[in-house]
């Protein structure tokens, strides 16, 4: 193991002449990260206990956020090829700083209708702000990193990414709504959103767009290119088709990171208790990634990447298997005697597997993408790679809202308890509908292995980045 972690660590030795707008980019990620991961955490809640939203209501507009989101990609990536890193980026980051003050502060000034509507043009907002982030920070991970280190730059992005993830579980979430409650903790935590925007502000205002890394990145044509142009050459290029097919065969398993902020907040706080730790529960993932990246992906790395995203894609979606199965069988388990310690066991079983899951399957996509793209259009595939997402988002927005109201809805405990309730209306069968769903993706991976090994994804030699859609 100490081997193994002076291996890791090592590698980092070639980022010493990395330049200060490598770590500004950074800085950016860590800060938003904070942001975003504690934001989705409770937006469900915060649409039903502060804004009033029902159970289905409030999964269709976060349904709608991360629709919007991906639409927004979609475009946004071409314009930011246009536009250039700092306009680009202070465009998402200033409609960030609006939106999340907003979604803040209006529950404490508005009611009813009013605060409904500001509510729902503040997430079409934020989801226009969260949409330049993703393309723009992996383009500028490009520009200031060489052939050399850009494994490693992409390495340390996954590792400071997770790192915000864990802190904005158990430091911001839990301890936001543990200090203040639930209804104030909310809001708390949005606001926090937005001083984490100021940061990135200045963060982005002090970066040197202009400062390659690698020479021979720099663009050096004078054209004029219309974002319209560039989308239509992108969507016409033999790899980037490979690309879109490989992702929508994977829409099952990817499916399965939505879950984590649509239906486990309300899932936890149901069949547990209201004031059950979320930032605790969703801390438990980055963190094994954390440590994994550090003891598992040097060994892994061995092994082609066709066959490692097959079988952590096959271990993510078997996580969904202990959710799946009647509760009388948890509870038949040696030292689970009771109701509450058979769903925390279900709870952390879910998170752990799936988490290994992600180890192996997610860490390649960011830097696979961006290497594959032409260095003028890196944006553009940035953008364009979340085209599969973008179908499948709404569905799981409006597929979550019916089947929490179904299956997880407020009240639901008090018939476990009493034993009033069947498989076919138990949380559990809920679960069994998402993993036929997430099975689909490995079994249909495997079914076209021989069109998918031709790809470049399985010649490329393995990458420790991960996929950088966050939702």
């Amino acid at each position: 193991m100490i081997s193994a972690v002076k291996n890791y660590f090592s590698e980092f030795a070639v980022l010493k002449t990395a330049s200060k707008d490598f770590w500004l980019t950074n800085a950016i990620q860590f800060f938003d990260g904070l942001a975003y991961f504690s934001m989705i955490t409770v937006l469900t809640l915060y649409l039903t206990t502060n804004v009033g939203f029902n159970d289905v209501d409030s999964g269709v507009w976060v349904g709608f956020f991360t629709l919007y989101i991906t639409a927004c990609v979609l475009a946004v990536g071409s314009i930011c090829d246009t536009l250039g890193i700092k306009k680009s980026l202070f465009i998402g980051m200033g409609t960030l700083l609006v939106s999340r003050l907003a979604l803040g502060v209006a529950p404490l000034f508005l009611k009813g209708d009013t605060l409904r509507y500001v509510t729902m043009g503040s997430i079409l907002l934020m989801s226009l702000g969260t949409a330049f982030m993703s393309p723009v920070t992996s383009t500028m991970l490009r520009r200031f990193t060489t052939k050399e280190n850009r494994s490693t730059g992409f390495n340390i992005y996954y590792l400071i990414m997770n790192l915000g993830a864990i802190f904005s579980g158990f430091a911001v979430v839990d301890g936001l709504r543990n200090w203040l409650g639930e209804v104030n903790g909310n809001m708390a935590i949005l606001d926090f959103g937005f001083l984490m925007s100021v940061l990135c502000m200045i963060c982005a205002w002090l970066i040197n767009e202009h400062n390659y890394a690698d020479p021979s990145e720099r663009v050096t044509t004078t054209e004029v290119r219309r974002p319209l142009a560039i989308f239509a050459e992108v969507w016409k290029e033999k790899p980037f088709q490979k690309l879109v097919l490989f992702l929508l065969l994977t829409i099952g398993v990817r499916l399965v990171f939505t879950h984590q902020f649509l239906v486990m907040p309300k899932y936890y706080t149901r069949v547990m208790f209201s004031d059950y730790d979320l930032g605790f529960a969703n801390s438990i993932n980055p963190l094994i990634i954390v440590v994994g990246l550090i003891l598992i992906i040097p060994i892994v790395n061995k092994y082609s990447t066709f066959k490692l995203i097959v079988v952590g894609m096959a271990i993510s979606a078997s996580s969904l298997i202990v959710m799946a199965v009647p509760l009388s069988w948890i509870l038949a388990i040696p030292g689970i005697t009771s109701v509450d310690s058979a769903y925390r066991f279900i709870i952390f079983a879910q998170i752990i597997i799936f988490a290994f899951g992600e180890l192996l399957f997610s860490p390649r996509f960011t830097e696979y993408i961006s290497v594959v793209a032409p260095k003028e259009k890196v944006a553009s595939y940035m953008a364009l790679s979340s085209l599969p997402m973008f179908i499948a988002k709404p569905i799981n927005g409006f597929l979550s809202g019916l089947l929490v109201a179904g299956f997880s809805y407020e009240g639901i405990r008090a018939k476990i308890d009493s034993g009033n309730i069947s498989y076919e209306n138990s949380p559990e069968y809920m679960w069994a509908v998402y993993l036929v769903l997430a099975i689909i993706s490995p079994v249909a991976v495997i079914a076209m292995r021989k069109v998918l090994a031709q790809t470049p994804s399985d010649t490329e030699p393995a990458v420790t980045s991960t996929d950088a859609e966050v939702c």
